[in-house]
């Protein structure tokens, strides 16, 4: 059986897991496309074009950046300041990293986590900086569902690169 065989039966398989993973607060996206680039580089001829590959190193980058901004942005359109939106993006990253510690249940301490800890340190710095109790709490809010929508952004692109990946893999 040659590589280039075995690469277009297994890659599919492994490389679905690079999407789920984003579910647990890894680098799915990215550790699907150093296992596409590890398949160009073992197989001849090559797998995928030169346009499929920008394409989705594009997704990757989008997604990445569509997740670090939008708990940001929705606490921004709340009311918060620099210092809610950045508290929302540190929250929701350090929130979600300490979730999936706490709560040893796959995805749902992930998400739990970095939906609390953006609500909590969007709406602490907010409150400490002088807002009501009630515009810290929908600054927080929206902070939390921006964090929920960023990773679903991100969990979209995220999949979006692997169907882009697999079809050109069999055409």
């Amino acid at each position: 059986m040659s590589l280039t065989l075995l690469c277009q039966i297994f890659l599919p398989i492994v490389g679905l897991a690079g999407p789920l993973l984003i579910l647990l607060g890894l680098p799915g996206t990215w550790l699907l496309l150093a296992l596409v680039g590890l398949a160009e580089w073992i197989t001849e001829p090559r797998l995928f074009g030169t346009p499929v590959l920008v394409a989705a190193l594009a997704l990757a980058v989008a997604g990445e950046i569509w997740e670090a901004l939008s708990s940001s942005i929705r606490a921004r359109k709340a009311g918060a300041g620099r210092r809610g939106s950045i508290g929302a993006l540190a929250g929701g990253i350090g929130g979600a990293l300490l979730g999936t510690m706490l709560i040893p249940i796959p995805v749902v301490g992930t998400l739990v986590g970095g939906g609390l800890g953006a609500f909590a340190l969007s709406s602490g710095l907010e409150r400490s900086g002088g807002k009501s109790a009630d515009s810290a709490f929908r600054i927080g809010r929206a902070a939390a569902t921006g964090h929920m929508i960023g990773l679903a952004g991100k969990l979209v692109a995220g999949l979006v690169a692997y169907v882009t990946l697999v079809t050109a893999l069999y055409v």
